[in-house]
């Protein structure tokens, strides 16, 4: 980049979270700067539906959810392992089917055009640190020799593989979910729905979501899950063998896309203000309602939060131990934060309550009545 670089506010990763936060503090007059690791924004395909919400309609742009829709789903079906219960649900709210890289891209740009600096091919390597603070970070910026580059407040939104968590020894444990995913064309299956197979092994869980799109084509996802610990994970192949609906569903697909990734659905990481003059939010704490098409939002949306109180922090110009108390007090006080927890309070609950009992495909038929209710 070449002499000295300095912005009022750095942030890591340009996602939802990261971007929602860097619209906040641009929106609130904060000369900002977002580093993303990837070549280009939006390259790994992270989900690829969402459901409408009114307030991130109106902080992107009115009629924005009405420009990046595909199509909309509103029907729903689970299948047992066995394969002899099933349920059907429909929803008021439909998904939104979007392609993930148009998504983040014209996010980004409702954040450039507000007057955030967007940096790709920037990855986040050390903290800078002066007189024991947190005074901005050391990056490659796009792609060259690392830099320091300095500032007084440095915003954590790096999803699973955040640069903080990993730099402050954050213990992930039974928080992230590991994900295998696939784009493929050739999809004969119902266009109209969601489809949700299920798949009990010991004391793991893993759940193959199909999400048609338009012409053919579906999202495949295979998500692992175990309360607390890492859960064992099955590749497609073994997954298909073992269930033929499933099997079925994707005899004749090709895929064009595949991704290795996690979703941290095990647990929430409280604190978001782990040390003065740095601040999270997103997938890097955890901030994901585990609803299908909601983790996008939720993560915008406090990302967005910690951006508009943050610049307020930013404003009289030191930083203090204050400041950080003040800062995380508003978070975690906040509308998304506090529909956050009660959604996850509800819902993460019961259905880890009832998921947790079961061992095998027999008994997850008997408790079919029970996971009537948790699955919505």
């Amino acid at each position: 980049m070449g002499g000295k670089f300095f912005a009022d506010a750095l942030v890591i990763g340009a996602g939802p979270a990261g971007l929602g936060t860097a619209l906040a503090l641009a929106r609130h007059g904060v000369d900002v700067a977002v580093l993303e690791m990837q070549d280009r924004i939006g390259a790994r395909r992270r989900g690829e539906t969402i459901r409408f919400d009114r307030e991130m309609d109106g902080l992107l742009g009115e009629g924005f959810f009405e420009k990046q829709t595909i199509r909309r789903i509103n029907r729903r079906s689970y299948f047992s392992h066995t394969g002899l219960r099933r349920v059907d649900r429909t929803i008021g709210n439909p998904n939104l089917i979007i392609s993930w890289p148009d998504f983040i891209q014209a996010m980004a740009r409702a954040a450039e055009d507000a007057g955030a600096r967007v940096l790709p091919a920037s990855p986040v390597v050390g903290f800078v640190r002066e007189q024991g603070r947190i005074a901005g970070v050391r990056a490659m910026v796009g792609g060259f020799m690392e830099e320091e580059l300095k500032a007084k407040a440095v915003f954590s939104c790096g999803g699973c593989e955040d640069p903080a968590s990993r730099l402050l020894n954050i213990n992930r444990t039974g928080m992230d979910m590991p994900v295998s995913k696939r784009l493929v064309r050739g999809y004969a299956g119902p266009a109209d729905r969601f489809e949700y197979h299920f798949h009990v092994h010991g004391d793991s869980l893993t759940i193959a979501t199909i999400f048609p799109r338009a012409e053919g084509e579906a999202e495949v996802i295979l998500m692992g899950y175990a309360r607390g610990r890492k859960p064992r994970t099955i590749p497609f192949e073994e997954f298909a063998q073992a269930h033929g609906v499933f099997r079925e569903r994707l005899e004749g697909t090709t895929s064009f896309y595949s991704l290795k990734t996690a979703i941290p659905m095990g647990r929430m990481i409280s604190a978001c203000c782990p040390e003065d003059r740095l601040v999270m939010a997103g997938d890097a704490l955890g901030h994901v309602q585990s609803r299908g098409g909601s983790g996008i939002r939720t993560s915008f949306l406090l990302g967005y939060t910690a951006g508009r109180l943050g610049a307020g922090a930013l404003q009289p110009g030191a930083w203090t131990t204050e400041t950080t108390r003040k800062l995380e007090q508003g978070i975690q006080g906040s509308p998304p934060m506090r529909g956050l927890r009660r959604h996850n309070l509800i819902y993460s609950t019961l259905r880890a309550g009832i998921f947790g009992r079961i061992r095998d495909p027999g008994k997850m038929d008997r408790l079919w009545p029970l996971l009537r209710i948790a699955l919505r």
